[in-house]
């Protein structure tokens, strides 16, 4: 991996990284492809049907995968080979928009079809996005990390403006089925870079991850991470308003402002136009602006762009204003992207945005559907309007929660000291019941059960099913006894929760074990001998 250090790295600076930027160059090239198929779906369903509801469902088609599937992928993204992983993705996409572009050609497309098509595109799309985002951290430096973040999302956004703009004129000038087939060739690129980059496959002593434990201890870091819970709320409350503009444009462009098909690229392109000239001046207004005065300000921005557009639909606006647009949607999702980027330790790094593409796939694939309802119903305007006073509305109710990470200096490289001594237990078995005996002097009891509060939140975050605090009645020659419990599903398992500890984790468990005189409390494996199948409630219970 090469990194580039530098006193103060500049926006570009990641560029000087050769596999980040053949990456980032072969990945534009495949959302072109991409924004090029979405512009001749959207085409070909107001060709098909006038129903602003029906053309909003292409939206929904292609992000539903991304809600169902996002936990899974990243679960899947963290325990096999990524490379891998993204080329077997890669190489489906590029199967299934041949698949598109055959049954153009051969006139077989209906309105079913399509949503069908745009559904696997969601889905190929779906796998591999938390593999993506996961594999920056590896081949860049930490310095280069937000710059990285913010290209990448810049280089996405240059795809929307070109890739908009050339899919209206090889609808207008060849027809839907070539803008399908080059979406089909464009993944190529991103597959070639791929096959080349020799990846360094992190070692482990522990046997790998099974996928459904995988996911099981993703969802628990998901339900015990206050910190990327408030991340994801945040995203979901700008996604479900901010969608509006990618459902309901096509339906604005083509039959409200009478636009052609090269007139509807160019329009979606003034998102691309506005996200790219944000990344510019992004810097300079972080390190200027507080993370989430931010995040509130280019809120603002896209509100005012979505009321103008209901209130004001001439082209000209209506262009300016998704300029504003674009520029809201890059500083908010890349400031997003990175705060998890920075919060969330490299073991379940993927996971983490398999949770928070869940939520913005979800949100997105929802609320198209629902703000095309409204149109329907009441018009397009009133979509616009409605999703911009609303967007203002959940601004004003959730801006208290705030987003941390780029406030707190957290060590999330891995703690490397042996966990505990060797241990006879065998890696499979399970579960495993653990109990760590303390004694504490009494002038330190009450420390001791606040500093054992994060204790809780890390131990049950990484892994552990369950976690108590028992206090033995009475104070002994001075000392309270206390004994820690928590339960594994196996002896690997519980060893992986080990090496999963940050050098942050690792703070929080010395201060712990500190107040003990010791220095380390006692600790006791024991191994259950119950072989009976466990009920379906007790399944779900571990679950939970």
């Amino acid at each position: 991996m090469d990194e580039v250090e530098q006193a103060r790295p500049s926006a570009l600076s990641p560029l000087k990284t050769r596999i980040f930027m053949a990456i980032w160059i072969a990945a534009m090239t495949s959302n072109i492809g991409s924004l090029i198929e979405s512009v001749a779906e959207k085409w070909q369903m107001t060709q098909l049907t006038p129903s602003p509801l029906l053309v909003a469902l292409i939206e929904t088609g292609t992000m539903l995968p991304v809600m169902v599937l996002g936990l899974a992928a990243g679960a899947m993204a963290d325990i096999v080979d990524r490379r891998r992983w993204l080329i077997t993705t890669q190489v489906f996409m590029m199967l299934v928009a041949g698949a598109l572009s055959t049954l153009t050609f051969l006139h077989l497309i209906t309105p079913g079809i399509l949503l069908t098509m745009a559904m696997l595109i969601g889905i190929g799309s779906s796998l591999s996005m938390p593999a993506f985002q996961a594999i920056v951290p590896e081949i860049l430096s930490k310095r280069d990390l937000g710059a990285g973040v913010s290209l990448n999302s810049a280089g996405y956004n240059v795809s929307r403006v070109l890739g908009p703009a050339i899919g209206g004129l090889v609808v207008g000038a060849l027809g839907a089925g070539w803008a399908f087939f080059l979406n089909a060739v464009s993944f190529l690129a991103v597959v070639a870079v791929l096959w080349k980059w020799e990846r360094r496959v992190p070692t482990q002593d522990l046997p790998s991850e099974r996928f459904l434990g995988a996911m099981k201890v993703g969802f628990r870091y998901t339900r015990h991470s206050r910190p990327l819970q408030i991340i994801l709320l945040r995203s979901i409350g700008y996604i479900w308003f901010s969608c509006v503009i990618f459902s309901l444009l096509p339906s604005l462009a083509i039959h409200r402002l009478g636009l052609g098909s090269s007139g509807f690229g160019l329009l979606t392109s003034c998102v691309g136009i506005g996200a790219v000239g944000v990344t510019f001046i992004l810097p300079y207004l972080r390190e200027r602006l507080a993370v989430n005065q931010l995040l509130a300000t280019f809120t603002v921005i896209a509100v005012i762009a979505q009321v103008v557009i209901a209130l004001v639909p001439h082209t000209l606006i209506v262009a300016l204003c998704l300029v504003l647009a674009g520029s809201s949607w890059l500083a908010i999702f890349s400031t997003i992207n990175t705060a998890i980027q920075i919060s969330v330790p490299s073991w379940v790094k993927a996971r983490a945005f398999g949770a928070y593409q869940m939520a913005w796939g979800g949100a997105t694939a929802l609320a198209a559907a629902f703000w095309g309802a409204v149109a329907e119903r009441f018009g397009l305007a009133a979509g616009f309007a409605f999703s911009g006073i609303g967007m203002f509305i959940v601004l004003l109710v959730i801006h208290r929660l705030r987003i941390t990470a780029f406030e707190e200096d957290q060590d999330l490289a891995p703690h490397t000291d042996e966990p505990h001594s060797e241990t006879s237990i065998p890696l499979d078995a399970g579960p495993i019941f653990i109990q760590l005996e303390y004694q504490i002097p009494e002038e330190h009891r009450e420390a001791f059960i606040e500093a054992m509060q994060p204790v809780r939140k890390l131990r049950l975050r990484d892994g552990a099913m369950r976690w108590a605090l028992f206090e033995e009645p009475g104070i002994v020659e001075g000392h309270a006894r206390f004994t820690e419990c928590y339960l594994s599903t196996s002896m690997g398992e519980h060893l992986r929760q080990h090496h999963r500890n940050t050098n942050a984790d690792r703070a929080i468990l010395a201060y712990a074990f500190r107040l003990d005189p010791s220095g380390r409390p006692k600790a006791r494996h024991l191994v259950a001998v119950n072989k009976e199948e466990p009920s379906l409630l007790q399944r779900l219970w571990q679950w939970s």
